[in-house]
């Protein structure tokens, strides 16, 4: 029984060895392909806007990311990028497209937003504010960063500059989606008892 197991095992040692170092040998002479490097950018963020329309945000997010990398314009691409993040939950993966862009263009007054936004979400108010200041100072038109100054300013106590930044909104957005509420949140902030 022995020598059958004996000689069995060193065929079998012997075909194995002989498998992977015949074949191994002639396929590592072939470059390994990148599907993606026939696929051009702009093609790249065509599937990768489809996927987000199916639903398949992991997957949009990737062909958007490869559009990027292969040369389409980031002003248009990386707010895709954001979006489908946003739309996935994955507030810090949108923050890692978005702070990169906004550190070579802090013009970007909508992409400076919505980063606020995800960062007063966060709970990262120092950051937050950072966004907002920058998306309000680069584009006056972006008042809605006034409203969420505000409400940080509140929070913190900052009683003068939650009013600055609500009257600034007002004056700008009479009747914008957050009207309403900024107006609620003046007439509170002139209670009696309140810090001015």
């Amino acid at each position: 029984m022995m020598m059958i197991k004996l000689p069995l095992t060193l065929l079998l040692i012997a075909v194995f060895s002989g498998a992977c170092s015949g074949p191994a040998q002639r396929h590592s002479k072939i470059p390994p392909t990148d599907p993606i490097a026939r696929i051009s950018a702009g093609q790249l963020r065509v599937k990768g806007l489809a996927f987000a329309r199916r639903g398949d945000l992991t997957r949009a997010q990737q062909y958007l990311s490869a559009a990027k990398l292969k040369g389409f314009d980031e002003r248009i691409v990386v707010p895709e990028i954001v979006k489908v993040c946003i739309a996935a939950s994955r507030l810090r993966a949108a923050l890692a497209h978005a702070e990169p862009y906004l550190q070579r263009h802090p013009d970007d007054a909508g992409l400076a937003y919505v980063a606020g936004t995800i960062e007063l979400a966060l709970g990262r108010v120092v950051e937050a504010r950072r966004h907002l200041r920058g998306a309000l100072h680069s584009e006056p038109a972006m008042v809605d960063a006034a409203f969420s100054l505000a409400k940080i300013a509140k929070d913190e106590g900052d009683s003068d500059m939650a009013r600055q930044h609500l009257q600034h909104y007002l004056e700008h957005k009479p009747a914008g989606r957050y009207a309403t509420r900024a107006k609620r949140l003046l007439a509170a902030l002139d209670l009696p008892g309140v810090r001015r």
